[in-house]
């Protein structure tokens, strides 16, 4: 969510199923637009809060250029007052997105996790199992590690939002109008929050009508299990379309069909849902 929206655009929390109150909303701009200032940002966004068992991290991001993937900082709040850098950890690894134990809200809690025994097959295709998989994790390095594949995995604007100029950058268009009705529910027409994945040809190839600086950034129609990725909700006397990632439970995109009205907001606990393939 925009920092320069932020006003117009939180009441869409609600299709989030929340709500703040006047004094956070207040003090979320406030510190906001001073954490902006402070590490000369050019543009902030506030992602929303990934909730722990004894305390809260209010999430927000920025970008010190044009480009929105280029020289990104992450940062989190307990109080909506202070903010602090989450730096990349100096070593991490793609298992953290497999831990299911809640935060505790404690940057400092270091946990020991235990996802479980390896299996491998033998010559038969036998299932044998191996050494447990162990391994020690601080809340603020996983804290950051969840909040970097949220917005990977889980954070979608309509085509047409990014544009890629001619420098190469990734920045956001501000002749952005809105997708009309129809094409407001097709997933083609959403792209990924984040430098592509895929090459420029294979993107391209994925549309008739494709545009060099509009469809270079990956889609999500072709995420597994395709067409059951995300959950589409419309409201059809304001034309809002509520788009839910099941892979990350709490995430809610949202684009208002014809204005230039769109975003995106977490309020989950920082655990990824690995049984939806056993639940479609």
């Amino acid at each position: 969510m925009n920092l320069d929206h932020l006003r117009d655009h939180l009441p869409y929390t609600t299709y989030a199923f929340r709500t703040f109150s006047a004094e956070e909303k207040m003090k979320l701009e406030i510190t906001l637009r001073v954490l902006q200032h402070d590490q000369q940002l050019v543009i902030v966004y506030f992602l929303g809060k990934l909730e722990g068992a004894d305390a809260d991290y209010y999430l927000a991001f920025g970008c010190s250029s044009r480009d929105v993937f280029r020289c990104r900082k992450l940062f989190y709040s307990q109080d909506l007052s202070d903010w602090f850098l989450l730096q990349e950890p100096k070593e991490w690894h793609t298992d953290w997105d497999k831990i299911q134990t809640p935060f505790r809200g404690d940057p400092a809690f270091r946990e020991v996790v235990d996802l479980g025994p390896e299996f491998t097959l033998d010559e038969d295709l036998v299932p044998v199992e191996g050494e447990r998989k162990r391994f020690a994790v601080n809340e603020q390095d996983r804290l950051w590690f969840v909040v970097t594949k949220v917005l990977e995995e889980a954070a979608i604007v309509p085509r047409g939002v990014l544009y890629h100029n001619t420098e190469g950058e990734s920045v956001i268009n501000p002749f952005f109008g809105g997708l009309s009705v129809k094409d407001s529910v097709k997933l083609q027409n959403y792209h990924h929050f984040r430098k592509p994945f895929y090459g420029v040809q294979e993107n391209l190839l994925k549309r008739d009508d494709c545009s060099y600086f509009l469809d270079v950034f990956d889609t999500i129609d072709d995420l597994i299990p395709k067409e059951a990725s995300f959950a589409i909700t419309q409201n059809i006397d304001r034309d809002v379309l509520v788009l839910k990632p099941l892979h990350w439970p709490g995430m809610i995109n949202f684009h208002r069909a014809k204005t230039a009205i769109y975003g995106f907001l977490y309020f989950g606990d920082g655990r990824k849902n690995w049984d939806l393939l056993f639940m479609i």
